[in-house]
């Protein structure tokens, strides 16, 4: 009766095995024929594993290395995309607008806006209508006699019907609460509050437009009784106006304080009045900057951890990455990235700077161009990244390239591959069960 695994049954019916045969030996009880099965068999390859620690020693090292190179490839490929023109989210793109009076202009621009200076003079800000009524001693009884009250309140060329009740004894604050109430129900694009003074003892309607601009002017009309008239609601204090303003000498008018230029990428907000302002749109040096810096800085992280690695990771990691320096070393080095002697880069944040202000160009070609440092070395990251851990292995490791194919890219062992190696379909339990019982 077969009690453990025939390993002679196992290289003569599946070739592969022999690849995979340090998995298992006769020493480790977990590979008994009555334990295994499809949910102990990634058990029993690492046990097997830590039982021979001789066929152990070198894949767990070279699994490790390969996995933490998987990891800095990911981190490589990400901060390269940033300088790639062909991601939707690259800093070449993005666009920052300033004010030299953010006072009075705040401004913010969108990735597609174009690059250009304007000069603004806001003449009058929009301002939303305000209507405060008259001071009312708070807790006298209204002269208003007890009833209903209606009026009318004409928004934005819009009419509407409002009305509400007076009781017998009310005093004027009640009454002033109770129209304001009435309005603010009617949600019609004014609010109403009763401010009260206690030192004075007095209450006052003040109704405001909820919007600015001249198309949100209300007037309100007495229909049934004396309401608006008696608490004084229809007195104007601040008038609705509209924006005034001219950009680059073209003169406009808008409803809001906001306005967007340049096809909607360019938003301005006016804050105070103006003469002369300057917007300037131009590309976000500082965010370009910084992604070139932690590109550099995930550069050389890989690099550095390759070259302490080279026994567990191939020459080419290394090659490829300081070849695609050399593609574009003149731009590099004109925009201040020079070489170290152990090829890890270096960055002048002075001529970098420089660079982006006043040579655009050559940044962008350095990086993003033809042959761009983070085209190539995020193209490469990025197969390294999505390749099996193998492919990227030192082949001089004969015994980790054999046997590494049981690993995933995280480094944990692929327990559905072996368990396909090991037992196809159910034929070698089916086999190993028959003779048992024989």
């Amino acid at each position: 009766m077969a009690s453990y695994l025939d390993t002679s049954y196992m290289y003569m019916m599946y070739p592969y095995y022999s690849d995979y045969s340090y998995l298992f030996n006769t020493s480790n009880p977990l590979t008994s024929l009555s334990n295994i099965s499809s949910d102990n068999i990634s058990q029993i390859a690492q046990q097997a594993l830590y039982t021979d620690m001789e066929n152990q020693q070198l894949p767990m090292q070279s699994t490790n290395a390969l996995v933490m190179l998987n990891s800095y490839a990911n981190n490589l490929a990400e901060t390269a995309s940033q300088l790639q023109l062909t991601s939707p989210d690259n800093v070449f793109n993005q666009m920052v607008a300033t004010s030299s009076d953010p006072n009075s202009i705040s401004v913010s621009a969108q990735s597609d806006a174009t690059a250009s200076t304007y000069s603004v003079t806001v003449n009058q800000l929009a301002m939303a209508q305000q209507n405060n009524g008259t001071s009312l001693s708070s807790n006298s009884v209204t002269s208003l006699t007890p009833g209903t009250y209606s009026f009318t309140a004409q928004v934005g060329g819009q009419q509407y019907n409002i009305s509400f009740n007076v009781n017998q004894g009310d005093t004027n604050q009640t009454v002033l609460d109770n129209m304001a109430q009435a309005i603010n129900s009617a949600n019609i694009g004014i609010t109403a509050i009763v401010n009260n003074n206690p030192y004075l003892g007095t209450s006052q309607l003040e109704i405001n437009a909820n919007n600015t601009g001249t198309n949100n002017a209300f007037t309100l009309t007495d229909v049934s009784g004396n309401a608006v008239s008696y608490t004084g609601a229809n007195t104007v204090t601040v008038e609705a106006t509209n924006a005034n303003y001219t950009i680059n000498g073209v003169s406009g008018t808008s409803q809001t304080n906001t306005v967007n230029v340049d096809n909607n990428n360019l938003t301005m907000t006016f804050n105070k009045t103006v003469s002369n302002a300057t917007v300037t749109v131009a590309p976000d040096t500082q965010s370009i900057s910084d992604s070139i810096n932690n590109f550099v800085n995930d550069y050389n992280e890989m690099l550095t951890y390759v070259n302490q690695n080279q026994q567990y990771i191939s020459p080419l990691v290394a090659s490829e990455l300081t070849q695609s320096y050399e593609y574009q070393a003149s731009n590099l080095q004109a925009i201040g990235i020079t070489q170290n002697p152990d090829m890890t880069l270096s960055i002048d944040q002075n001529t970098l700077n420089n660079a982006i202000q006043n040579n655009f160009s050559t940044v962008q070609a350095a990086f993003a161009g033809f042959d761009g440092l983070a085209v190539n070395v995020g193209q490469f990251a990025g197969q390294i990244a999505e390749s099996p851990l193998t492919d990227y292995a030192n082949e001089t490791m004969s015994l980790v390239n054999n046997n590494m194919g049981i690993y995933d890219s995280t480094g944990m062992l692929d327990a559905s591959l072996i368990q396909t190696m090991l037992m196809p379909s159910g034929q070698f339990i089916n086999s190993l069960t028959q003779t048992s019982h024989l």
